[in-house]
């Protein structure tokens, strides 16, 4: 079979706008240079057509480049639009979690440097753990946040690693950038992220990533209480957890 034709300067124009977004601080014309491995001059004009689109902004102070307002618009409300056919495509598989372990099942996704549950169902078990809509939570010390972080860019991870605060939630809080690091590379090698008591003392979780064209999209996640699970039991469940979200990943394809 004859692979698709494509246009190479539209996906250099592509990949030098991811560069840009992956900087939030704004990046110079010799570094975007240096990172594409092409002539400042090609670069230029690469960066005049995106300003002219509206998609990049240039400080003439700074002469750094950046996304500009309307593209940040125009990404966020990219997100938003995934994120309203990612639910429906969640149902299912999370009502399957829910009546296997009936204990929480959450659906996250990211928020810049955090994360939120943009869809949740509850176990019926009268011990819960409560969970709240809305607040955004820190990415490295949860395993919904880890399934997230684990598996963006690595200039995105090292964005968040420069400005992250190790507070100590309990002892079992990784305490630095060096264990956070190994954690997510075993994050990635084993396809999904564990937590036990980091947050809250008697707190488990498992979390798979939701992955569409190299594009981390959200988490799946299912908590443990450690009065009803071992952690055995808790880890067990991943192959499940993982399942589940493949299954997510397929409903999502036949909807884009």
């Amino acid at each position: 079979m004859n692979k698709p034709r494509i246009l190479p300067s539209f996906l250099k124009g592509l990949k030098l706008q991811e560069c840009i977004v992956n900087n939030p601080s704004g990046m110079r014309l010799v570094d975007l240079s240096r990172e594409m491995g092409m002539p400042p001059s090609n670069i230029t004009l690469y960066l005049n057509t995106m300003i002219h689109a509206g998609i990049v902004s240039r400080d003439p102070l700074s002469k750094r480049f950046f996304i500009s307002p309307r593209g940040i618009e125009l990404f966020h409300d990219a997100g938003e639009s995934l994120h309203h056919k990612l639910i429906p495509c969640a149902e299912e598989p999370m009502r399957y979690l829910h009546e296997r372990f009936n204990e929480n099942v959450l659906l996250a996704v990211q928020k810049r440097t955090t994360f939120e549950y943009i869809k949740y169902i509850n176990t019926s078990h009268i011990m819960r753990i409560g969970i709240e809509p809305g607040p955004e939570y820190a990415m490295h010390v949860t395993a919904a946040g880890r399934a997230i972080l684990a598996f963006l860019p690595q200039k995105a991870i090292d964005k968040y690693m420069s400005t992250v605060s190790f507070v100590q939630f309990t002892d079992k809080t990784v305490k630095d950038k060096a264990a956070l690091q190994q954690v997510l590379a075993k994050t990635r090698e084993q396809g999904y992220a564990f937590n036990s008591g980091e947050v809250e003392e008697g707190v488990m979780a498992v979390a798979a990533p939701i992955v569409i064209n190299k594009r981390l999209v959200a988490s799946l996640v299912v908590q443990f209480l450690t009065i009803r699970h071992s952690q055995k039991e808790a880890e067990d469940a991943s192959k499940v957890v993982v399942q589940q979200a493949r299954k997510i990943e397929g409903a999502l394809r036949k909807m884009m």
